[in-house]
């Protein structure tokens, strides 16, 4: 089978260090799996500039043949791209794919598609008007400890499903953010703790339960405003007072196709230490399910998440281990996402363009919700 040339957007060469600051993504999760995979190799690079993409080949120590491009029209109009992978922040999705949709590429985009549902809606239909494959990154459903819940309760062990409940940090939160993800602040760009982590969680849950019938929601924002910090200067604080019009406390409950009745309670910064970041229980007829994670993305996964299941006739608590993943070697960003690229080759199932429109409608509900009866802490 001959290679699958990739032609990446969004890899930046001074991008931040820390994954979990959503600011080097491209590079902490898409470039190890595309540079061990013996099926993926990348042939060209589109930055904000052709002298960024140029820096950016020679950082990571790609191919010297490697094209760069500055101009999304150049980039699309390369004949040697198979797959666009795009990771630049969402508001620019579009804008900076749309020539490549209308070339009838095939697509991977981060989540969410782009800035709101709206938006959204019109990458699918372009998509679906140029005949452009499409996938985008909510990678949770493929997630080990994911895999297994659902084989648990498909072989219906803990009988019928009657509720579940999962109470989490979202990582974000506090008096201060960083500069790197100053764009969080400002929920029109539509990239943050909602809409990313949100989303996220909506997709793996309703991977496990079944989707949602209804999703109901209260919201609230703790801190109106925050100050910037600088991660490279000691967190030194560079911009004071500045607005946030993101909530960073979530309640949501509804119930599933299936009507089981769900509840998810998010809150902003993580949690106490030796503590679970996150603690998710589903109620069986016959047994329970919890995962608890040192973390707050189980759609990356953490080496300490933890799957338990208690026998209520026994009263048995037995530990279940999720199969290893593949791409098990690689960092914990690459994993899940690794299998999502391979399920896309391998003609398997994979969420398109298309499957995430769902995601970016109940993300609209929840935010139409917080605007009607907006309450600040």
């Amino acid at each position: 089978m001959s290679l699958i040339r990739v032609g990446l957007i969004g890899l930046s060469s001074s991008g931040a260090e820390n994954p979990e600051e959503g600011a080097s993504w491209a590079a902490n999760a898409h470039l190890p799996f595309l540079k061990a995979s013996p099926h993926f190799e990348i042939v060209a690079l589109l930055n904000s500039s052709l002298d960024r993409a140029k820096k950016a080949i020679t950082h990571y120590g790609l191919s010297p043949e490697t094209r760069a491009y500055g101009d999304p029209q150049e980039f699309a109009n390369d004949p040697a791209v198979d797959l666009v992978v795009c990771c630049v922040r969402v508001d620019r999705h579009l804008s900076t794919l749309r020539p490549s949709i209308e070339a009838g590429k095939t697509l991977y985009v981060e989540w969410p598609l782009d800035r709101n549902f709206a938006v959204a809606q019109e990458m699918a239909w372009l998509a679906r008007k140029h005949n452009a494959k499409t996938i985008v990154g909510l990678q949770g459903s493929y997630a080990p400890v994911i895999r297994k819940m659902r084989e648990v309760i498909g072989s219906g062990s803990i009988g019928r499903v009657l509720s579940s409940t999962l109470v989490g940090a979202a990582g974000y939160g506090g008096a201060t953010q960083s500069k790197r993800i100053r764009y969080f602040l400002d929920h029109q760009i539509g990239g943050n703790m909602l809409s990313i982590l949100g989303g996220h969680l909506l997709e793996y849950m309703s991977s496990v339960l079944g989707e949602w019938k209804s999703v109901s929601s209260t919201c609230a924002i703790s801190w109106p405003v925050k100050d910037i910090t600088d991660p490279d200067d000691d967190n030194k604080i560079i911009e004071q007072a500045v607005p946030n019009t993101v909530p960073d406390q979530i309640l949501l409950h509804g119930f599933t196709d299936s009507n089981a009745f769900v509840t998810v309670r998010l809150h902003g910064c993580l949690g106490p230490p030796n503590t679970p970041q996150v603690d998710w229980r589903i109620q069986g007829e016959n047994a329970w399910l919890r995962v608890t994670s040192s973390g707050p993305y189980i759609n990356v996964g953490y080496p300490e998440t933890k799957l338990e299941l208690y026998d209520m006739e026994s009263g048995e608590v037995k530990e279940l281990v999720p199969e290893i993943n593949d791409w098990n070697s690689l960092p914990l960003p690459a994993q899940n996402i690794a299998d999502l690229y391979d399920a896309c080759r391998k003609n398997h199932w994979y969420p398109d363009f298309d499957w995430a429109l769902k995601r970016h409608e109940q993300i609209d509900q929840i935010w139409n919700q917080y605007k009607s009866s907006a309450r600040d802490i």
